[in-house]
């Protein structure tokens, strides 16, 4: 109101042209924002059309009329009449006969546009606006066929200098025309009606109905001006004939063939003749120029195919797209430009944008919109004829991509056809979805030519970027899904792949390949190959161990073991066409997506066949390989593929020596005449084989390697000349002349390969010939190039190898330039020093560069060993220890062991050092006594002193006492090394071998070996007094831990001599002054073992007489581990994180076992100063959960601690605190109150906002309507089946009291106008039952509430007040039944929540001081909430989560899960458990190569049943992906319904009978299983990120799988696991079934350790579990069971925990052992309980009794009418509704009836039980998952019962209330023990597994392959699947 109308004055009144142009735009551009805003000034606005029509302003003008229209329809409606005269006028203005004054005007003189530019503006704004023109086209057609005949009149003569042509008015008139024809064809194409109805309200009426006048109008004009003498070019001509066969279409065959037909088509042959279009001419044109004349001279050939089609569906279709499907674009583009063609193709265009609002429009239209393709055109532009040379096939590839576009059905395709040509990047963008859109249009004969020109251009020298295009292509297809997809056969899409180093495509075809059945042996080497060119060896060995399975023959060798760089010949276009031949003669692709894998892993571990040698040299089993290639050639020495495959691996393994013997042998073979590129003959003793060029460069390779790295510079020089092309002769030339030649010449440049340069490059710098040095560098890199740059556009990490080769030659670069440095440095030695280079700081430099460079690379042996040996050109063996060190361990990792060995050696020996000399321990002087203290051990009898001095002494008392004959020794030892630095440095060499030893298995040498060097190491650091005491450190340290895996398992007990052994090598580690966080670690580790070992021993020797010793032993232990752990955790740093974590937390359990000794605690107070004060972050739900414990030394440590906590970082407490302060036990309440009101004492604001804050989002996490309901179900159960009515009044008024203190919010308020009265008459009757019983001093009963069956005992008053009570009783709950059933039809209409009616506090809560909860780290950085977003979403599952948004303080959305009646304490440790499990896989640099971790998310308790989790973005369920999937193809309970049609009693089968029908109903499943291997495949955009999704989720899945089964997780439904989008990383849910309480269960226990049924396995690669899974799972567990250590202490720290050990109570107990009291069992059926005289027993038979009714009849969905209620969450079929209703009746009343006639039950108590049924089927009908009941289909009833037992985690918490009753009851004492019972059979258990003990049939602790394997058969045996309850879906 404040802008637009001053805006017009001013537009009105301006006399600037500028300012009221940059007016009238900015008004257009603000009609299109406000749009409806705008309607009370379009009267004004048309005003100022009217004013400024003909004026400059008019294209302005025309743009803002357009905004209006779509902006305000209705309003812009009134004006279109005004609007419609102002075109008329302009139009009939042009119409004058005398053109030449018209045309004459001086366009300068006027003020207005020129009159051809003005209308050309018009007619484009007419075509936008047609469809708002309807009602005046009768108007406007009549007037612009009058101007055409205007335009077209006989030529004249135009003035002199006239801007205005011929060639000019005849491109008007075909605007003109265009414009007709549009107007024409607007109605057919049902544009025109839906942009009506839009604008007008109208419907979709047409405007223009068969036999109407206005096409016919138009008719007779278009025909007279085409025969006239007119000047109708071929551009207006053509232009003519289209609006003529738009005339057809709109009449009708019958009308136009009467009418018009004859004298039309004599007029189009009149016209063609007259222009001579048919003339000599064109016979005499060339074969392009005809073609195109051709489409421009086709008028007639139109006419006449669109009356053929009139009578055929397709001639339907035709409008005025037609004109781009003849070819007229190029004639368009020379009259009109570009642009101006581009606006009159797209009709809409003005109006499209706008609107995109209407969804409505869009769906309606793409339909009618769908334009006609020229199946010709298409066929003459994919045309291969004429293509030879690689420039021929770019402009195939450009022209096709451009014609697609051009004849594509789509619109949006065909509109961004001029940019396509103006920018040929969009034109491949779009070249797939271009493709598959004109290819469903295409007839099969024209589909045929096309795939035939495709597979000509395959077998073509075509670009790689074409090659890929057409890959990309073939990909795009199958994930678009179309029918068979590109019908190519796919072993010829793998063979092009791998042609242009697409790898991912290649393992993608290769693998459907496989799958097909192709698991020959060139597919099974094709897949070993291309996964380890994708870095993926893992996955290549399971190739072959399902290859193994599969039985696979190899015919003949895949060998694609390309050179790496530049040496790779492409394969000729022959090889192909082979293949082609070999196509399917129906040209489809059938194939099943994979096999099946059930058979996969029977046979893998067994005896493998005869495969290629090949394929273990490719899987780098080089030993394995080698030994095969040596028996070849035991048998025939001249095998040249044994001798190339022998020299593979010798390199690979390090034995150079052995591969320069092997050449010196085979040399004739390898030195022969290369001329031959293809094949040649071999003479003398090779005559019989043919080798390639190819395979004797990669054998002159590997010799060239193996002399380089032995030094041996002539044969080195020798293989470097056959390696350099240029010179037929190998010893004409060197190589340096040979490359310096091959340089200079073009031609020869080309063909020198890497290898060759680079040997050349080596043999120059170590000649020191810089200049050939530095050509040969750059002949190298050229070699490189291309395929570094093809590498390179696929992945960085495909390319790194090249990288890495880079490196190389830019570091050989830098050593050229240092040996120049350091010769000039040598040359200008007599100078002074500031005047020459400083040789000695530039080695330092460089070296420091090196260094760095080094730490940055990937940590993989094949990575460090070549640049080391570049590195070696000029570096000494000191120069690099650390470099050397780092190689040998990864070597050593790899398994590399020669290697590993020879990186250690070499530097040795080249010190001069002897394995077995005086310098690594070997034969010192009796004198010196080094081994005394092992001798004084051996020969000690007591032992519990020395240990206990070992213990308590200090460390001086056990060193050797060192004089003057060690110092002498000393002395001596280090001139004999040469000095005491390169004495140092043979040590750490020395060392490292040793290392390598016990690796190898050389165990027994090895120790023997560190023993003395450990002894020489410690002499020589005392005597010479080295201050790096670090190696001493090592030795001793590795020496006790050697002596422990040596001697003792996990689970034995340490004995005597060994604690002495250990605890002496030890306590000398810890005793250097410098001994770090190892050397403590291990000592504070090793002490708490034995004091646990001597704890289990007190346990069972109690009452003896040694126990007092004991004890004390016990103390000195404990003092000694808590003192080592303390300074462990003072000393350890980010690197052992893991390990610090497992320190702090045993040195709580120290503090909570031992905490009443004195000495514990004090030492602990004592060091915890130099304790960093964040690292007790990491324990802190561990402090917190023993904050109640009343020991006062305990309660000294942990207060002090944690109020300092609070003081430094009080974010971190808050939400903790909030829950312990709703604790119902005492202790615990108080004792966070009093660290609250600390920390108020500086953070007031802080926990005021924290409280506010809980107690809020607990409100709006469970409302009064779900508390009731819960809690009535609750006393439901008390009341009914326990007869406990004092429980039920403990449940039900403490709600009474809520709701009498009245509501606080909207939602409580509404809660109370609705309930409240009911209720409050329910207290009543409550009340009076208490008055009536509690008057005469009774009590109110906790057991038989219900007095009816011993009335007989009481007195007629008595019994008359029993009646009475047991009336008011009744009649409450009669009112509490109604009020369940009411809240119970509205908990599944809870979808949408607001804040300010569910709590306004959070609403108004705005810039809290408050952190997003898990926003707090470590270093105290934090996001503050700012404000809540009002609107919350409820999640329609079983517990009805909320979805809630927090917006931080940095200005981002935090979205959390808001879960009420859940406990989600225990999530929250297993977070914890997984940051553990984090930190030991980044430790470990294979699991850390690969990425391996478990994806946390953010869990917050708020209450010990509330509490919120992070939202986890980009992630579905597995069961949510799976639905989607299988909608609208096959049911989603497919598997189920077979099952069920083999067997409908499938639950009352055995075992055996199970297995075989849930076998046969997996076969029968349509898909065969593969859905989630599909659901990966469709939610990738490629195959690169499709193999990066697979590879993630198989190591992932493996990872959790591991994890999982140490934890005992169970309940691993599909709904419980989830999977990342964006990742494919796996990630688990819900972990209330810990510690394997799902095995324990009575009713369907789950008997697999982890999930892993077929579905997941088929998602995996072709080898299933044989490959990344099998590999990943036996990594992880390596790395549990080396961290044992760290797991069983955060696991013990778990079960010890009081907040969460309730749950142990529910595991049950083995057979044949005493069941405590405590352990809830599962309710058994009374059906099946024969002898139970009365349904009040103990074990609650009402309980059971409707236990009974739900596994007979519950009915999900439905009351106990019959009513359907309002939930989404139904899931029994309309046709059973009724049926299970009545079911459920019938089985109320005849156990009512029957119990009634047992016991003589009276009406009211069975009319009780039947309420009590009823509630309970209610609720459990609202509390089962719509994911159980879609799987269930017919047996849904068994399937919500089963899941209501064995999943309510309500249940659950009830339980939690039970048991922490009776924990907290008189027997505290007994029950606590009960649990400790019970967490120590869960430590012993977990630590079983963590020790390979975990299976019972063996007694030696089992391998980690074994352990593996054993768990994957556990975890996919039908026999263990078959029995889990169908929620679970073991089927999929």
């Amino acid at each position: 109101k404040q802008v637009v109308p001053h805006m017009i004055y001013t537009i009105e009144n301006c006399s600037q042209h500028t300012l009221r142009e940059a007016l009238l735009k900015q008004v257009a551009a603000l009609s299109g924002i406000v749009k409806e805003h705008l309607r009370p000034y379009v009267s004004d606005i048309f005003d100022i059309v009217d004013y400024f029509w003909d004026s400059r302003h008019l294209e302005t003008i025309l743009d803002l009329i357009s905004r209006i229209a779509v902006g305000v329809p209705d309003e812009f409606r009134k004006f279109v009449p005004r609007l419609v005269r102002k075109i008329l006028a302009s139009v009939e203005e042009i119409q004058v006969s005398d053109r030449l004054t018209f045309y004459s005007r001086n366009e300068s003189m006027g003020a207005g546009p020129s009159e051809v530019r003005k209308l050309t503006m018009i007619l484009r704004s007419v075509r936008s606006l047609q469809g708002v023109l309807g009602d005046f086209l009768h108007m406007l057609v009549p007037a612009f066929l009058k101007l055409v005949g205007s335009l077209l009149s006989p030529a004249v003569s135009f003035p002199q200098g006239s801007s205005v042509t011929q060639a000019r008015l005849s491109d008007v008139a075909v605007l003109t025309i265009e414009t007709v024809s549009a107007l024409l064809d607007q109605s057919y194409t049902g544009v025109s009606m839906q942009i009506q109805s839009y604008f007008w309200n109208q419907s979709d009426s047409d405007s223009f109905p068969r036999g109407c006048s206005l096409p016919a109008r138009a008719a007779q004009p278009l025909i007279r001006l085409l025969g006239s003498e007119a000047n109708a070019g071929r551009a207006a001509g053509f232009a003519i004939i289209e609006a003529l066969c738009i005339c057809a279409q709109r009449l009708g065959e019958k009308r136009w063939l009467r009418l018009y037909h004859d004298v039309t088509r004599k007029a189009i042959c009149d016209w063609q003749a007259r222009l001579g279009l048919l003339s000599d001419m064109q016979a005499q044109a060339p074969e392009a120029e005809l073609q195109r004349m051709d489409l421009l001279s086709s008028g007639l050939r139109l006419y006449d195919q669109v009356v053929d089609e009139l009578e055929t569906p397709q001639g339907q279709g035709y409008h005025l797209g037609i004109l781009q499907n003849q070819g007229r674009r190029s004639l368009d583009e020379s009259r009109f430009g570009r642009v101006e063609v581009a606006a009159a193709d797209t009709i809409f265009d003005p109006l499209e944008v706008d609107f995109q609002g209407s969804p409505a429009l869009h769906s309606t239209s793409n339909h009618s919109r769908r334009l006609t393709v020229n199946q010709g055109n298409l066929q003459r532009a994919w045309d291969v004829s004429q293509r030879a040379s690689r420039e021929d096939w770019d402009e195939w590839m450009r022209r096709f991509a451009l014609q697609l576009l051009r004849e594509a059905p789509s619109p949006e395709l065909r509109a961004t056809a001029h940019l396509a040509h103006a920018y040929q990047p969009l034109a491949r963008e779009l070249f797939s979805a271009a493709f598959v859109c004109c290819w469903e249009e295409l007839s099969e004969r024209y589909r045929a030519n096309l795939i035939y020109a495709l597979e000509t251009a395959f077998v073509a020298d075509i670009s790689p970027e074409i090659l890929q295009t057409l890959l990309n292509l073939a990909e795009f297809m199958e994930h678009d899904g179309i029918d068979k997809g590109l019908p190519i056969d796919i072993s010829i899409l793998a063979d092009l792949a791998l042609r242009c180093r697409a790898y991912s495509k290649a393992l993608h075809c290769k693998e459907r390949e496989y799958n097909m059945g192709g698991a020959d042996g060139s597919c099974v080497e094709a897949l070993i190959s291309i996964n380890n060119k994708l870095d993926l060896p893992d996955s290549a060995l399971g190739v072959l161990k399902a290859a193994n399975a599969r039985n696979v023959t190899t015919p003949w060798d895949y060998d694609d073991d390309n050179d790496e760089y530049g040496n790779h010949e492409s394969s000729p276009s022959g090889d192909l066409s082979s293949k082609f031949l070999r196509r399917n003669e129906k040209n489809e692709m059938l194939y099943s997506v994979t096999h099946s894998t059930d058979d996969i892993g029977h046979g893998i571990h067994g005896d493998m066949p005869d495969f290629k040698e090949s394929w273990l040299a490719k899987l780098g089993s080089w030993t394995e390989a080698l030994t095969v290639y040596d028996e070849k050639l035991r048998h025939n020495p001249n095998d040249f593929d044994a001798i190339l495959g022998s020299m593979r691996c010798l390199d690979a393994t390090g034995e150079w020596q052995r591969v320069l013997d092997i050449a010196s042998t085979s040399w004739p073979a390898i030195s022969g005449n290369e001329g031959d590129e293809q094949m040649e003959e071999v003479p003398h003793s090779f005559s019989s084989m043919f080798i390639t060029p190819r395979a004797k460069r990669k054998a002159l390779k590997f010799c060239a390697q193996a002399a380089w790295r032995l030094g041996q510079w002539t044969e080195l020089e020798k293989y470097a000349t056959q390696l350099v092309k240029g010179n037929k002769s190998p010893h004409a030339t060197s190589p340096a002349t040979r490359l310096s030649n091959s340089t200079r010449s073009g031609e020869e440049k080309a063909r020198v390969d890497y290898d060759g340069a680079f040997f050349t490059a080596v043999i120059h710098v170590h000649r020191k010939e810089w200049r050939l040095a530095a050509e040969a560098i750059d002949a190298a890199r050229m070699a490189m190039d291309s395929r570094f740059t093809a590498l390179m556009t696929e992945s960085y990490k495909r390319a790194y190898p090249s990288m890495v080769q880079c490196q190389i030659l830019a570091e050989m670069e830098e050593i050229i330039s240092y040996r120049k440095l350091e010769g000039r440095a040598a040359a200008d030695a007599s100078k002074h020093p500031s005047n020459r280079p400083d040789a000695e700081e530039a080695r330092r430099e460089l070296l420091s560069i090196w260094r760095d460079r080094l730490a940055g690379c990937r940590v993989d042996a094949d990575v460090h060993s070549p640049i080391m040996a570049v590195r070696s050109l000029i570096l000494g063996p000191t120069d690099d220890v650390e470099s050397t060190l780092t190689l040998s361990e990864l070597s050593r990792q790899a398994h590399r062991f020669k290697l590993a060995e020879r990186v250690v050696l070499d530097p040795l020996r080249e010190l001069g050092a002897q394995l077995d000399g005086c310098v690594f321990g070997f034969g010192p002087p009796e004198s010196l006594n080094l081994g005394l203290l092992h001798r004084d051990i051996a020969s000690a009898g007591h032992m519990d002193g020395l240990i206990e001095r070992l213990v308590t002494k200090e460390a001086a008392s056990f060193l050797p006492q060192y004089g003057p004959t060690h110092h002498e020794y000393s002395t001596q030892l280090i001139e004999q090394a040469g000095g005491l630095s390169s004495l140092m440095i043979q040590h750490r060499l020395y060392f490292a071998f040793v290392k390598h030893l016990w690796s190898s298995d050389r165990r027994d040498e090895a120790m023997e070996r560190l023993k003395r060097l450990s002894n020489v190491v410690d002499l020589v650091s005392h005597c010479e007094n080295i201050k790096d005491d670090s190696m001493q450190v090592a030795c001793w340290l590795e020496l006790g831990e050697w002596k422990l895996e040596q001697s003792v398992s996990p689970s034995t007990s340490i004995s005597e001599q060994l604690q002495v052994e250990v605890l002496t090598a030890f306590k000398r580690a810890t005793s250097s002054h410098t001994s770090g966080y190892t050397a403590w670690h291990s000592w504070a580790l090793l002490n708490f073992r034995i004091a646990q070992q001597i704890r289990d021993g007190d346990d069972s020797r109690q009452g003896r007489a040694t126990s007092r010793a004991v004890s004390k032993s016990l103390r000195n232990h404990v003092v000694a581990a808590v003192n080592g752990f303390v300074k462990a955790i003072s000393l350890g740093t980010k690197r052992w994180s893991a390990s610090v974590q497992q320190d702090m937390l045993n040195l709580l359990t120290c503090l909570f076992k031992y905490g009443e000794l004195s000495e514990v605690a004090s030492t602990i107070n004592e060091g915890i100063g130099g304790i960093n004060l964040d690292t007790w972050l990491g324990v802190l739900p561990q402090l917190l959960a023993r904050i109640h414990i009343r020991e006062p030394s305990v309660r000294s440590v942990l207060h002090p601690l944690l109020t300092k906590l609070g003081e430094k970082h009080p974010q971190a407490l808050m939400y903790p605190l909030s829950v312990l302060l709703k604790s119902p036990v005492l202790e615990r309440k108080t004792a966070a109150e009093s660290l609250m009101n600390s920390l108020k004492a500086h953070s007031s604001e802080l926990v005021e906002e924290a409280l506010m804050v809980s107690s809020e989002l607990i409100r709006v996490a469970i409302l009064w309507v779900e508390t009731w309901h819960e809690g009535l179900e609750d006393a439901s159960r008390l009341y009914f089946g326990d007869e406990n009515v004092q429980g039920m009044l403990d449940v039900l008024l403490p709600l009474h009291d809520k709701v009498e203190r009245g509501p606080e919010t909207g939602r409580e308020d509404e809660f109370i106008r609705s309930f409240g009265r009911d209720l409050a008459e329910a207290r009543e009757y409550v009340e009076e039952y208490v008055r009536i019983v509690t008057q005469n001093g009774g009590s109110v009963p906790t057991k038989g509430g219900s007095s009816a069956s011993n009335r007989q005992d009481q007195s007629g008053p008595l019994i008359r007040e029993s009646e009475e009570a047991d009336t008011a009783l009744n009649k409450a709950w009669d009112i509490y039944y109604a009020i369940f059933r009411r809240i119970n039809k509205l908990l599944p209409q809870l979808r949408k929540l607001e804040l300010s009616q569910c709590s306004p506090a959070l609403s108004s809560a705005r810039n809290l001081e408050l952190g997003v909860p898990g926003s707090y780290r470590v270093d105290g950085s934090y996001v503050k909430i700012e404000q809540f977003i009002p609107n919350v979403d409820v999640i329609t599952s079983k517990q009805r989560p909320r979805k809630i948004t927090l917006r931080g303080s940095d200005g981002n959305d935090y979205v959390f899960l808001l879960k009420g009646h859940e406990d989600l304490r225990q999530d929250e440790r297993v977070m914890q458990l997984f940051g553990l499990v984090n930190a030991l896989l980044a430790r470990d640099r294979q699991t850390k190569k690969q990425d391996l971790s478990i994806q946390r998310y953010g869990i917050s308790p708020l209450s010990h049943d509330c509490g919120v989790v992070g939202w986890v973005p980009h992630c579905d369920t597995l069961h949510s992906l799976i639905r989607d999937y299988r909608e609208g193809k096959i049911p989603l309970n497919m598997e189920n319904r077979n099952m069920l049609s083999i067997s409908p009693d499938y639950e009352q089968l055995t075992v055996m009978q199970k297995v075989e029908v849930f076998t046969e109903g997996l076969k029968r499943t349509t898909g065969n299983g593969n859905d989630l291997y599909e659901i990966l495949w469709l939610k990738s955009t490629n195959s690169e990120e499709w193999l990066e999704h697979r590879t993630t989720y198989t190591r992932s899945l493996a990872v959790m799988s591991m994890v999982g089964y140490i934890l005992g997780l169970g309940d691993r439904h599909p709904s419980n696991l989830m999977i990342d989008k964006l990742s494919g990383r796996v990630l688990h849910i819900d972990f209330g079934d810990c510690f394997e309480v799902a095995m324990h269960r009575e009713k369907y226990p789950e008997r697999i350790p982890f999930r892993l049924t077929r579905m997941l396995v088929k998602a995996m690669e072709v080898s299933g579990i044989e490959g990344s899974y099998r590999s990943t799972c036996e990594r992880t567990m390596t790395v549990l069971r080396e961290s044992r250590d760290s797991l069983v202490a955060m696991l013990e720290a778990f079960v010890y925990d009081p907040l969460i050990s309730w749950r142990l109570v529910g595991l049950s107990e083995s057979k044949g052992e005493h069941k405590n009291s405590l352990t809830i069992e599962e309710p058994q059926d009374p059906a099946v309980v024969h002898g139970e005289p009365s349904l009040a027993a103990e074990s609650g038979p009402p309980a059971d009794l409707s236990l009974t009714v739900l596994h007979d009849s519950i009915a999900e969905g439905f009351d106990e009418d019959g009513v359907e209620c309002e939930g989404e969450e139904a899931i029994v079929s309309v046709a059973e509704d009724t049926t299970v209703s009545q079911r459920v009746q019938a089985g109320i009343a005849l156990r009512a009836r029957s119990a009634s006639r047992e016991i003589g039950m009276s009406a009211s108590r069975a009319r009780s039980l039947q309420m009590y049924s009823s509630m309970q089927e209610m609720a459990a009908a609202n509390l089962a998952g719509s994911r159980i009941a879609s799987i269930a289909g017919g047996g849904s009833e068994q399937a919500v019962a089963d899941e209501s037992l064995a999943r309510s985690r309500i249940a659950r918490s009830l339980r939690q209330r039970e048991v922490m009753s009776l924990l907290e009851g008189q027997h505290s004492g007994t029950q606590e023990e009960f649990l400790n019972e019970k967490a120590l059979k869960v430590i012993r258990r977990v630590q079983d597994k963590l020790s390979g003990t975990d299976f019972c049939d063996t007694d030696d602790p089992l391998h980690v392959p074994d352990q593996v394997q054993r768990l994957i058969v556990q975890a996919t045996s039908t026999e263990n699947l078959c029995q889990l309850f169908i929620g679970w879906c073991a089927f999929w």
